[in-house]
Protein backbone atom coordinates (compact mmCIF):
# COMPACT_ATOMS: atom_id res chain seq x y z
CA UNK A 1 0.00 0.00 0.00
CA UNK A 2 2.80 2.37 0.91
CA UNK A 3 4.51 1.77 -2.45
CA UNK A 4 1.26 2.34 -4.35
CA UNK A 5 0.78 5.67 -2.56
CA UNK A 6 4.36 6.62 -3.31
CA UNK A 7 3.91 5.73 -6.98
CA UNK A 8 0.73 7.77 -7.21
CA UNK A 9 2.51 10.74 -5.62
CA UNK A 10 5.44 10.38 -8.01
CA UNK A 11 3.12 10.23 -11.00
CA UNK A 12 1.27 13.31 -9.76
CA UNK A 13 4.60 15.13 -9.32
CA UNK A 14 5.70 14.31 -12.85
CA UNK A 15 2.38 15.27 -14.43
CA UNK A 16 1.36 18.30 -12.40
CA UNK A 17 4.02 19.87 -10.20
CA UNK A 18 7.26 19.25 -12.04
CA UNK A 19 6.14 21.15 -15.18
CA UNK A 20 5.08 24.04 -12.95
CA UNK A 21 8.45 24.05 -11.25
CA UNK A 22 10.40 23.93 -14.50
CA UNK A 23 8.49 26.83 -16.04
CA UNK A 24 7.84 28.67 -12.79
CA UNK A 25 10.36 28.45 -9.98
CA UNK A 26 13.28 28.06 -12.31
CA UNK A 27 12.45 31.20 -14.18
CA UNK A 28 14.49 33.16 -11.67
CA UNK A 29 17.70 32.29 -13.44
CA UNK A 30 16.71 34.63 -16.22
CA UNK A 31 17.93 37.41 -13.90
CA UNK A 32 21.21 35.85 -12.86
CA UNK A 33 23.59 36.52 -15.73
CA UNK A 34 26.52 38.52 -14.37
CA UNK A 35 28.11 39.30 -17.75
CA UNK A 36 26.75 40.53 -21.15
CA UNK A 37 24.84 39.60 -24.46
CA UNK A 38 21.82 39.46 -27.00
CA UNK A 39 18.22 38.64 -28.12
CA UNK A 40 16.06 36.04 -26.42
CA UNK A 41 14.96 32.77 -28.11
CA UNK A 42 12.37 33.23 -30.81
CA UNK A 43 13.68 36.53 -32.13
CA UNK A 44 14.64 36.86 -35.76
CA UNK A 45 18.29 37.31 -34.87
CA UNK A 46 18.37 33.86 -33.31
CA UNK A 47 17.98 32.28 -36.73
CA UNK A 48 21.63 33.05 -37.37
CA UNK A 49 22.84 31.42 -34.16
CA UNK A 50 25.46 28.76 -34.80
CA UNK A 51 25.92 25.56 -32.79
CA UNK A 52 29.50 24.84 -31.89
CA UNK A 53 30.96 21.36 -31.65
CA UNK A 54 31.93 20.05 -28.24
CA UNK A 55 35.36 21.49 -27.38
CA UNK A 56 38.26 19.22 -26.52
CA UNK A 57 39.43 18.20 -23.06
CA UNK A 58 42.08 20.93 -23.06
CA UNK A 59 39.44 23.64 -22.91
CA UNK A 60 37.53 21.91 -20.11
CA UNK A 61 40.79 21.58 -18.20
CA UNK A 62 41.39 25.27 -18.78
CA UNK A 63 37.98 26.02 -17.24
CA UNK A 64 38.90 23.84 -14.26
CA UNK A 65 42.11 25.81 -13.82
CA UNK A 66 40.22 29.11 -13.87
CA UNK A 67 37.70 27.91 -11.29
CA UNK A 68 40.51 26.65 -9.02
CA UNK A 69 42.40 29.92 -9.46
CA UNK A 70 39.28 31.92 -8.59
CA UNK A 71 38.82 29.93 -5.38
CA UNK A 72 42.46 30.36 -4.34
CA UNK A 73 44.26 33.26 -2.69
CA UNK A 74 47.23 33.28 -5.07
CA UNK A 75 48.41 36.30 -6.98
CA UNK A 76 48.86 36.60 -10.71
CA UNK A 77 51.77 34.17 -10.66
CA UNK A 78 49.29 31.38 -9.95
CA UNK A 79 47.56 31.79 -13.30
CA UNK A 80 48.76 29.26 -15.88
CA UNK A 81 48.26 31.06 -19.19
CA UNK A 82 49.24 27.96 -21.14
CA UNK A 83 46.43 26.03 -19.43
CA UNK A 84 43.79 28.64 -20.24
CA UNK A 85 44.96 29.33 -23.81
CA UNK A 86 42.39 26.85 -25.27
CA UNK A 87 39.61 28.77 -23.48
CA UNK A 88 40.73 32.10 -24.94
CA UNK A 89 41.12 30.56 -28.40
CA UNK A 90 37.64 29.06 -28.19
CA UNK A 91 36.04 32.39 -27.29
CA UNK A 92 38.01 34.22 -29.96
CA UNK A 93 36.76 31.84 -32.66
CA UNK A 94 33.19 31.51 -31.40
CA UNK A 95 30.52 32.97 -33.70
CA UNK A 96 27.95 35.39 -32.34
CA UNK A 97 25.57 33.63 -29.93
CA UNK A 98 27.53 30.38 -30.10
CA UNK A 99 25.70 27.66 -28.17
CA UNK A 100 27.68 25.18 -26.08
CA UNK A 101 27.04 23.21 -22.89
CA UNK A 102 30.12 22.86 -20.68
CA UNK A 103 30.55 19.91 -18.35
CA UNK A 104 28.76 20.07 -15.00
CA UNK A 105 30.70 21.47 -12.07
CA UNK A 106 29.83 21.27 -8.36
CA UNK A 107 26.71 19.31 -9.39
CA UNK A 108 25.50 22.37 -11.30
CA UNK A 109 24.58 22.47 -14.98
CA UNK A 110 26.14 25.09 -17.20
CA UNK A 111 25.84 27.10 -20.39
CA UNK A 112 27.98 29.35 -22.58
CA UNK A 113 27.35 32.51 -24.57
CA UNK A 114 29.67 34.51 -26.84
CA UNK A 115 29.09 37.91 -28.41
CA UNK A 116 30.80 41.15 -29.38
CA UNK A 117 30.32 44.61 -27.89
CA UNK A 118 31.35 47.51 -30.12
CA UNK A 119 32.93 49.70 -27.48
CA UNK A 120 36.54 50.01 -26.23
CA UNK A 121 37.51 47.54 -23.51
CA UNK A 122 38.54 50.31 -21.11
CA UNK A 123 35.06 51.84 -21.31
CA UNK A 124 33.25 48.51 -20.91
CA UNK A 125 35.33 47.71 -17.82
CA UNK A 126 34.79 51.23 -16.48
CA UNK A 127 31.02 50.73 -16.61
CA UNK A 128 31.01 47.23 -15.14
CA UNK A 129 33.76 47.29 -12.48
CA UNK A 130 33.63 50.77 -11.02
CA UNK A 131 32.91 51.67 -7.39
CA UNK A 132 31.45 54.99 -8.61
CA UNK A 133 28.92 53.41 -10.99
CA UNK A 134 26.44 51.15 -9.16
CA UNK A 135 25.76 47.82 -10.87
CA UNK A 136 22.07 48.55 -10.47
CA UNK A 137 22.55 51.45 -12.91
CA UNK A 138 24.95 49.75 -15.34
CA UNK A 139 23.11 46.41 -15.34
CA UNK A 140 19.52 47.22 -14.26
CA UNK A 141 17.80 44.21 -15.84
CA UNK A 142 19.83 41.76 -13.75
CA UNK A 143 21.05 43.55 -10.63
CA UNK A 144 18.88 45.51 -8.20
CA UNK A 145 21.71 46.39 -5.86
CA UNK A 146 25.28 45.15 -5.42
CA UNK A 147 28.37 46.25 -3.56
CA UNK A 148 31.80 44.89 -2.75
CA UNK A 149 31.96 44.25 0.99
CA UNK A 150 35.71 43.53 0.94
CA UNK A 151 38.57 43.98 -1.53
CA UNK A 152 41.92 42.19 -1.21
CA UNK A 153 41.02 41.06 2.28
CA UNK A 154 40.10 44.51 3.61
CA UNK A 155 36.43 45.10 4.54
CA UNK A 156 35.06 48.36 3.16
CA UNK A 157 37.90 48.91 0.69
CA UNK A 158 36.75 50.20 -2.72
CA UNK A 159 37.62 48.57 -6.01
CA UNK A 160 40.68 50.15 -7.66
CA UNK A 161 40.25 51.82 -11.05
CA UNK A 162 40.86 48.61 -12.99
CA UNK A 163 40.46 50.17 -16.45
CA UNK A 164 43.55 52.32 -15.82
CA UNK A 165 45.65 49.16 -15.38
CA UNK A 166 44.86 47.67 -18.78
CA UNK A 167 47.91 49.10 -20.54
CA UNK A 168 50.38 48.61 -17.70
CA UNK A 169 50.16 44.96 -16.64
CA UNK A 170 53.21 43.04 -17.96
CA UNK A 171 52.18 40.07 -15.79
CA UNK A 172 48.71 38.96 -14.66
CA UNK A 173 47.25 41.28 -12.02
CA UNK A 174 44.51 40.07 -9.68
CA UNK A 175 41.94 41.92 -7.58
CA UNK A 176 40.06 39.68 -5.15
CA UNK A 177 37.10 40.34 -2.92
CA UNK A 178 33.57 39.57 -1.80
CA UNK A 179 30.39 41.15 -3.15
CA UNK A 180 26.80 41.12 -1.92
CA UNK A 181 24.16 41.04 -4.65
CA UNK A 182 20.40 41.44 -4.82
CA UNK A 183 19.16 40.47 -8.25
CA UNK A 184 16.25 41.91 -10.21
CA UNK A 185 12.97 39.91 -10.29
CA UNK A 186 12.95 37.10 -12.84
CA UNK A 187 10.76 37.20 -15.92
CA UNK A 188 8.54 34.22 -15.07
CA UNK A 189 7.82 34.41 -11.35
CA UNK A 190 9.07 37.77 -10.14
CA UNK A 191 11.23 36.03 -7.52
CA UNK A 192 14.43 37.77 -6.45
CA UNK A 193 17.38 36.55 -4.38
CA UNK A 194 20.26 37.79 -2.25
CA UNK A 195 23.64 36.09 -1.96
CA UNK A 196 27.37 36.64 -1.46
CA UNK A 197 29.97 35.98 -4.15
CA UNK A 198 33.67 35.34 -3.89
CA UNK A 199 35.13 37.37 -6.74
CA UNK A 200 38.42 37.62 -8.62
CA UNK A 201 39.19 39.98 -11.50
CA UNK A 202 42.28 39.15 -13.56
CA UNK A 203 43.97 41.45 -16.09
CA UNK A 204 46.79 40.52 -18.46
CA UNK A 205 48.06 40.76 -22.01
CA UNK A 206 47.86 37.71 -24.27
CA UNK A 207 49.95 38.54 -27.35
CA UNK A 208 48.07 41.28 -29.18
CA UNK A 209 45.07 40.92 -26.87
CA UNK A 210 44.16 42.67 -23.66
CA UNK A 211 42.20 40.28 -21.46
CA UNK A 212 39.97 40.79 -18.41
CA UNK A 213 38.58 37.71 -16.64
CA UNK A 214 35.90 37.91 -13.95
CA UNK A 215 35.57 34.80 -11.77
CA UNK A 216 32.66 34.36 -9.35
CA UNK A 217 31.59 31.62 -6.95
CA UNK A 218 28.62 31.82 -4.61
CA UNK A 219 29.47 31.55 -0.91
CA UNK A 220 26.85 29.15 0.44
CA UNK A 221 23.14 29.03 -0.44
CA UNK A 222 21.29 32.26 -1.15
CA UNK A 223 18.63 33.60 1.12
CA UNK A 224 15.15 32.22 0.43
CA UNK A 225 13.71 33.85 -2.68
CA UNK A 226 11.24 36.68 -2.12
CA UNK A 227 8.31 37.90 -4.17
CA UNK A 228 9.09 40.76 -6.53
CA UNK A 229 7.41 42.12 -9.61
CA UNK A 230 8.34 43.33 -13.08
CA UNK A 231 5.96 46.23 -13.75
CA UNK A 232 5.16 46.52 -17.46
CA UNK A 233 7.86 45.70 -19.99
CA UNK A 234 11.12 44.33 -18.58
CA UNK A 235 13.06 46.76 -20.78
CA UNK A 236 11.53 49.67 -18.83
CA UNK A 237 13.38 48.56 -15.65
CA UNK A 238 10.45 49.16 -13.30
CA UNK A 239 10.54 46.64 -10.45
CA UNK A 240 8.86 46.20 -7.06
CA UNK A 241 10.30 44.22 -4.14
CA UNK A 242 8.36 42.71 -1.24
CA UNK A 243 9.63 41.06 1.94
CA UNK A 244 7.38 38.02 1.41
CA UNK A 245 9.19 34.73 0.92
CA UNK A 246 7.96 32.53 -1.91
CA UNK A 247 7.24 32.58 -5.62
CA UNK A 248 4.99 35.25 -7.09
CA UNK A 249 2.98 32.86 -9.25
CA UNK A 250 -0.46 31.30 -8.77
CA UNK A 251 -0.22 28.04 -6.84
CA UNK A 252 3.47 28.45 -6.04
CA UNK A 253 3.46 31.13 -3.37
CA UNK A 254 4.45 28.55 -0.76
CA UNK A 255 7.68 27.51 -2.52
CA UNK A 256 10.82 28.39 -0.52
CA UNK A 257 13.37 28.38 -3.33
CA UNK A 258 17.09 29.08 -3.08
CA UNK A 259 20.12 29.33 -5.31
CA UNK A 260 22.40 26.56 -4.09
CA UNK A 261 25.36 27.03 -6.42
CA UNK A 262 26.42 29.75 -8.82
CA UNK A 263 29.71 29.77 -10.76
CA UNK A 264 30.71 32.19 -13.48
CA UNK A 265 33.68 32.76 -15.78
CA UNK A 266 33.28 35.95 -17.82
CA UNK A 267 36.08 36.84 -20.24
CA UNK A 268 36.50 40.11 -22.16
CA UNK A 269 39.09 40.34 -24.94
CA UNK A 270 40.12 43.24 -27.20
CA UNK A 271 42.71 42.76 -29.94
CA UNK A 272 45.09 45.52 -30.96
CA UNK A 273 44.20 44.79 -34.58
CA UNK A 274 40.54 45.53 -33.90
CA UNK A 275 40.32 48.26 -31.26
CA UNK A 276 36.86 49.18 -30.05
CA UNK A 277 35.44 45.66 -30.43
CA UNK A 278 35.29 43.55 -27.28
CA UNK A 279 34.71 39.80 -27.64
CA UNK A 280 32.89 38.43 -24.60
CA UNK A 281 32.59 34.81 -23.57
CA UNK A 282 30.53 33.73 -20.56
CA UNK A 283 30.54 30.29 -18.95
CA UNK A 284 27.99 29.97 -16.18
CA UNK A 285 26.77 27.18 -13.91
CA UNK A 286 23.71 27.24 -11.67
CA UNK A 287 22.10 24.92 -9.16
CA UNK A 288 18.79 26.08 -7.70
CA UNK A 289 15.32 24.97 -6.68
CA UNK A 290 13.68 24.09 -3.40
CA UNK A 291 13.85 21.43 -0.63
CA UNK A 292 17.34 20.52 -1.81
CA UNK A 293 16.22 19.65 -5.36
CA UNK A 294 18.25 21.20 -8.19
CA UNK A 295 15.66 22.01 -10.84
CA UNK A 296 17.88 23.93 -13.28
CA UNK A 297 18.35 22.92 -16.92
CA UNK A 298 20.90 24.37 -19.31
CA UNK A 299 18.34 26.31 -21.35
CA UNK A 300 17.27 28.24 -18.23
CA UNK A 301 20.83 29.46 -17.77
CA UNK A 302 21.07 30.26 -21.46
CA UNK A 303 17.91 32.39 -21.21
CA UNK A 304 19.36 34.25 -18.25
CA UNK A 305 22.56 35.01 -20.11
CA UNK A 306 20.58 36.31 -23.07
CA UNK A 307 18.38 38.54 -20.91
CA UNK A 308 21.41 40.32 -19.57
CA UNK A 309 23.10 40.24 -22.95
CA UNK A 310 20.44 41.97 -24.98
CA UNK A 311 20.02 44.78 -22.47
CA UNK A 312 23.71 45.36 -21.80
CA UNK A 313 24.70 45.34 -25.45
CA UNK A 314 21.90 47.78 -26.26
CA UNK A 315 23.15 50.11 -23.52
CA UNK A 316 26.79 49.91 -24.55
CA UNK A 317 26.06 50.60 -28.22
CA UNK A 318 23.49 53.36 -27.74
CA UNK A 319 24.71 56.87 -28.66
CA UNK A 320 22.52 58.16 -25.81
CA UNK A 321 24.19 56.08 -23.09
CA UNK A 322 25.84 58.47 -20.60
CA UNK A 323 29.63 58.28 -20.69
CA UNK A 324 31.15 56.57 -17.66
CA UNK A 325 32.70 59.89 -16.65
CA UNK A 326 29.22 61.46 -16.57
CA UNK A 327 27.93 58.71 -14.31
CA UNK A 328 30.93 59.14 -12.03
CA UNK A 329 30.26 62.89 -11.77
CA UNK A 330 26.60 62.21 -10.96
CA UNK A 331 27.62 59.71 -8.28
CA UNK A 332 29.93 62.34 -6.76
CA UNK A 333 27.13 64.94 -6.71
CA UNK A 334 24.63 62.54 -5.14
CA UNK A 335 27.19 61.49 -2.53
CA UNK A 336 27.26 65.13 -1.37
CA UNK A 337 23.47 65.56 -1.41
CA UNK A 338 21.47 65.58 1.81
CA UNK A 339 20.11 62.11 2.53
CA UNK A 340 16.63 63.49 3.11
CA UNK A 341 16.59 64.83 -0.45
CA UNK A 342 17.80 61.47 -1.79
CA UNK A 343 15.11 59.65 0.16
CA UNK A 344 12.37 61.98 -1.08
CA UNK A 345 13.56 61.54 -4.66
CA UNK A 346 13.71 57.75 -4.37
CA UNK A 347 10.20 57.81 -2.88
CA UNK A 348 8.92 59.61 -5.98
CA UNK A 349 10.38 56.80 -8.10
CA UNK A 350 9.03 53.91 -6.04
CA UNK A 351 5.63 55.56 -5.62
CA UNK A 352 5.41 55.95 -9.40
CA UNK A 353 6.29 52.29 -10.04
CA UNK A 354 3.84 51.24 -7.31
CA UNK A 355 1.10 53.31 -8.94
CA UNK A 356 1.77 51.67 -12.33
CA UNK A 357 1.49 48.24 -10.72
CA UNK A 358 -1.80 49.16 -9.03
CA UNK A 359 -3.19 50.03 -12.46
CA UNK A 360 -1.74 46.95 -14.14
CA UNK A 361 -3.84 44.61 -16.25
CA UNK A 362 -2.64 41.59 -14.29
CA UNK A 363 -4.46 40.71 -11.08
CA UNK A 364 -1.17 39.33 -9.75
CA UNK A 365 0.45 42.70 -10.38
CA UNK A 366 -2.26 44.49 -8.44
CA UNK A 367 -2.13 42.00 -5.54
CA UNK A 368 1.63 42.29 -5.27
CA UNK A 369 1.39 46.08 -5.26
CA UNK A 370 -0.99 45.85 -2.30
CA UNK A 371 1.79 44.22 -0.30
CA UNK A 372 4.24 47.08 -0.87
CA UNK A 373 4.27 50.29 1.16
CA UNK A 374 6.43 52.68 -0.89
CA UNK A 375 7.22 54.87 2.11
CA UNK A 376 8.25 51.98 4.33
CA UNK A 377 10.29 50.46 1.51
CA UNK A 378 12.25 53.64 0.85
CA UNK A 379 12.77 54.23 4.58
CA UNK A 380 14.52 50.85 4.71
CA UNK A 381 17.05 51.68 1.97
CA UNK A 382 20.64 52.58 2.76
CA UNK A 383 22.22 55.73 1.36
CA UNK A 384 24.05 53.69 -1.29
CA UNK A 385 20.80 52.03 -2.33
CA UNK A 386 19.13 55.43 -2.66
CA UNK A 387 21.95 56.59 -4.94
CA UNK A 388 21.54 53.42 -7.03
CA UNK A 389 17.80 54.06 -7.47
CA UNK A 390 18.43 57.63 -8.65
CA UNK A 391 21.32 56.78 -10.97
CA UNK A 392 19.23 54.04 -12.58
CA UNK A 393 16.57 56.67 -13.30
CA UNK A 394 19.20 58.92 -14.85
CA UNK A 395 20.25 56.15 -17.25
CA UNK A 396 16.59 55.50 -18.07
CA UNK A 397 16.03 59.19 -18.71
CA UNK A 398 19.05 59.47 -21.01
CA UNK A 399 18.05 56.35 -22.96
CA UNK A 400 14.55 57.69 -23.58
CA UNK A 401 12.70 55.50 -21.09
CA UNK A 402 9.88 56.98 -19.02
CA UNK A 403 10.88 58.27 -15.58
CA UNK A 404 8.88 60.27 -13.02
CA UNK A 405 11.99 62.39 -12.41
CA UNK A 406 12.19 63.77 -15.94
CA UNK A 407 10.13 66.98 -15.44
CA UNK A 408 11.83 68.37 -12.36
CA UNK A 409 14.72 66.40 -10.99
CA UNK A 410 17.16 66.67 -13.87
CA UNK A 411 16.53 70.40 -14.06
CA UNK A 412 17.27 70.74 -10.35
CA UNK A 413 20.53 68.82 -10.75
CA UNK A 414 22.12 71.70 -12.60
CA UNK A 415 25.36 71.35 -14.50
CA UNK A 416 28.51 73.03 -13.24
CA UNK A 417 31.21 72.97 -15.87
CA UNK A 418 29.75 69.71 -17.18
CA UNK A 419 29.49 68.24 -13.70
CA UNK A 420 26.21 67.97 -11.75
CA UNK A 421 25.90 69.91 -8.51
CA UNK A 422 24.66 68.39 -5.25
CA UNK A 423 20.97 68.97 -4.71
Amino acid sequence: MKNRKHNRFAACWRKRWRPWMVTGVLGFIVGLAVCVGLPSPGSADMADMADMSVPNDAMEQGLNHLMAFGASDSGGEGLDRTAIAPVLDYIGQAPELADYTPLERSEARGSFLAYTVDRPLAEVVRYVYNNRIPEGAANPSSIHYAHWTAVDGTPGRALPDIWEMLDSVPAPTVVRGVSREIIAPDLYTGTYYQYDLRRAIVLFRNGSQRVVISLSKQMGPSEVGRKGLIVGDDKDWNYLYTEDEGVNKAGLGWVKSRIYEFLSICIYMEDDTRPGAVKVGVFQWLGAGWAGFNMVDTHHIRNGLERYAVQFKAMMTSPDMPAPESLEHLHHALAQTDEGVLRATAYDVIRHIHSLAQQGESARERRTAEGVDPRAYVDGLSRDELVTVIMREFVKHRLGKASPLEPAFWVALKANGGRPKPL
